[in-house]
């Protein structure tokens, strides 16, 4: 089973899951607080970071290409809700920029 850990401001969570299973619904059956709104790439809410395991996931689809944009690409940025998860991956949410 896939080891996922995640991290959120200054917590971090882990967990196994399925191969195959989508990261923003296994987070959340788990309340991990991941924001989001819609679960099907159209708000952006989201975003994580890919720390490592990029490779243990399913290809980005054009839908949250654009959402993302090239800077978010760049950045390593996914959307949660986009993601299925087939090996062992460490993501992080971003936290929003304060002035």
């Amino acid at each position: 089973m896939p080891r996922v850990e995640i991290k959120v401001g200054t917590k971090d969570y882990t967990f196994e899951c399925d191969q195959g299973e989508n990261l923003l619904f296994e987070a959340r059956a788990r309340s991990i607080p991941i924001p989001f709104r819609c679960t099907s790439a159209r708000c952006g809410t989201c975003r994580i970071e890919v720390m490592e395991g990029a490779e243990h996931l399913n290809e980005m689809g054009e839908r949250e290409a654009l959402r993302l944009g090239e800077e978010g690409i760049e950045k390593n940025q996914r959307l949660a809700c986009q993601i299925f998860v087939e090996g062992d991956i460490r993501v992080a949410v971003p936290q929003p920029k304060l002035f």
